[in-house]
This record gives structure tokens, sequence and C-alpha cells, in this order.
């Protein structure tokens, strides 16, 4: 169940990104960033409320939960400026791809911060995963596009964050529930990113007139956050990260189909690479 329930979060994951990157050019990274979390909070709310009918939610954690959700939140916070920003620079498919590099960052930090076992085939299989992304790195044809240097370096600080909060988000996930994690995760990276947002021109006009992409991809963030901390309850952190990387595949794909960006077969092999190594895991792992 844990497996499926990780693919699952690869696929709300770049169903959010394809979202995030066509309200890219119209919207300012950071008002997108605290939008991302904001519309995100009335789905929650639902989903709460049905649960504890349902008995289902018990509000009941552990300690140090509220511990992880502020730290987990802090890096959130980090992580989606940073990655709003880097979509705002570059295509949808060359940015996750370099927001892919994560994993090895992940085979560090996970071990430190959850005490998680790493085995030598997910230490193999990751390090295929950024074989895909560093394929975008050679040498490319005279006609291809520029590589958007400023939206990379964004992307790779996103992918630092990104490895942090993964661990958090096992943390906080094994001392309450799944939903609730994720509703008081959102809601205090939200209040964080509140103030930033406040100084973005026209940031109210910005948000009225994409209330519509908002609210999807709120939907599409409850659903990821959910299915990631509750694959993350039952699998180490670098086992569901790795296999979340085929949502590269997927924003290649629709970064192609619905968006018409450029650079099409490199960009398939970088995916094709990524896809590879989270295919050795699932088998050997």
């Amino acid at each position: 169940m844990g497996l499926i329930v990780a693919l699952l979060s690869a696929v709300f994951a770049s169903s959010k990104d394809t979202v995030s990157k066509k309200l890219a050019g119209s919207v300012d990274g950071t008002v997108s960033a605290f939008a991302s979390f904001f519309f995100a909070l009335p789905f929650y709310l639902v989903v709460l409320a049905v649960l504890y009918l349902l008995g289902v939610e018990t509000f009941a954690v552990k300690d140090g939960f509220f511990f992880f959700i502020v730290l987990r939140a802090l890096s959130d916070t980090c992580a989606e400026w940073l990655k709003m920003h880097a979509l705002g620079e570059g295509d949808l498919s060359l940015i996750t791809s370099f927001l892919a590099l994560y994993p090895i960052i992940l085979l560090f930090v996970s071990p430190l911060i959850t005490s998680d076992p790493v085995s030598p085939m997910v230490v193999y299989s990751t390090a295929l995963t950024v074989l895909g992304t560093l394929i975008l790195l050679v040498k490319r044809p005279s006609n291809s596009p520029r590589l958007p240097v400023r939206g990379i370096f964004l992307a790779l600080g996103a992918a630092i964050f990104f490895s942090i909060n993964t661990s958090l988000d096992r943390m906080a996930a094994q001392t309450g529930s799944p939903v609730l994690s994720g509703f008081l995760m959102t809601t205090l990276a939200g209040i964080f990113l509140f103030p930033p947002m406040l100084r973005s021109r026209n940031w109210r006009g910005q948000i009225q007139s994409n209330t519509a992409l908002f609210g999807l991809r709120g939907f599409f963030e409850l659903a990821f956050m959910v299915s990631k901390l509750y694959a993350l309850t039952v699998l180490s952190a670098p086992y569901v990260v790795a296999i979340q990387r085929i949502s590269v595949l997927f924003s290649i794909i629709s970064g192609r189909v619905l968006l018409n960006e450029g650079d099409f077969w490199r960009r398939l092999l970088a995916g094709c690479c990524i896809v590879s190594g989270v295919a050795l895991i699932l088998i050997w792992g």
C-alpha cells in the first residue's frame, strides 16, 4: 500500500508543478508560493472534519510533534519560495529535472535526522536518477535555448530544502496523523510567507485573477502532501523520494503537451534515466 500511495504522490506532484508553471507567467513567485499553501487549507479543513466525524482523526500527537511541524514549515517555506521563482525562470521539465537532484542530498540528510538505514541499492539507484539530471548539462545543439542559470541555482537551492523537509516529514508523520501534520505544516508555511507576499506588487489582483487555478493547485497540494506523509509512515524517506522521481517524467511530457516546451528528446532521455533508478529500487531496493 505504501508503494501505491508513493506513486500517487508522484502524480499529484507533477500535476501541482504543471499548474504552478502555468501560473508563473502572470504571478510573482512569492505570491504563488503563499497561494500554494493558503488555497490548500479549505481542502484540509473539509478532510479533517470528515475524518473526525468518521472517528478516524483523533488529533492525538506524540512528544516532539510540534517541534517537527515548525522546523518542517520553515524548510518548506524556503523550498517553495525558491521553486516558484525557479519556475518563473525556466521550463517546467528543465527546472523539475534539477529539483530531482535532492534525492542524492537526502541520502546524507535522512540518516542524520531519521536514523533510517540506506541500502547500497538505494544509493546506486539514486545515483542513476541524478545521472538523468546531469544529461541536461552536456553540450547542447546550437539552436537549443540557453540554460536559465539563475533558475537552475534557485532549483538547486530548493532541492537542498526539499531534502531536509522530507526527512522532517517522516518524523512529523510518525508523531501525528498525516492529514493533521499536513494541515499544520501548510498553515504555518502560509503564515511565514504572508509578510513577504504583502511586499509584492498588486498581490491582491494576482490572487483574484487566478483564483480558479490556485484552487485547483490547492487540491493537488493536499493530495500530494497527504499521500506523501502516509507513504512516509511505512517507508523510509529515501525510498519514498526515489519513487516520487517518476513525477519528473510526467512533468517532461506535460511540459511538451500542455506548455509546448522544446528540447523534448533530451529531457525525455533524462527522465527515463530517473525512472530507471526508480525501477531498480522497486525491484531490488
